[in-house]
């Protein structure tokens, strides 16, 4: 073994610290998906991948961003292409104005 394994031998790594995911938050908004019968749980989910970027990644990447909530609604709204590296385009269509604003607004607040 080499002496970082040596090291490390036995011991637990940490979890690195960072936003949390606000649980509560989390079951409105998928709430608010399955009460509008939208189809969004087809392509994400909450904290993993399933076909898009987990809406946890989402409100990372947007955390914090002046325009967050309009260029998510933007997205959400009208499709998006070449936003997430490595993920298939999201078609339009796949909410109105107004449930993409909620939407929006509802991902960003998972995280603070």
């Amino acid at each position: 073994m080499t002496g970082i394994a040596l090291m490390l031998a036995g011991t637990t790594v940490p979890a690195l610290a960072g936003p949390k995911i606000n649980q509560a938050d989390a079951s409105k908004l998928l709430s608010y998906v399955k009460s509008n019968g939208l189809a969004c749980m087809g392509c994400h989910a909450i904290n993993h991948r399933v076909v898009g970027p987990p809406w946890e990644d989402v409100a990372l990447r947007y955390h914090g961003k002046p325009n967050a909530e309009a260029e998510v609604t933007k997205a959400i709204a009208n499709g998006s292409s070449g936003l997430w590296a490595g993920y298939p385009p999201m078609p339009p269509g796949m909410a109105n104005n107004a449930q993409a604003a909620v939407l929006a607004k509802m991902i960003l607040k998972l995280v603070d």
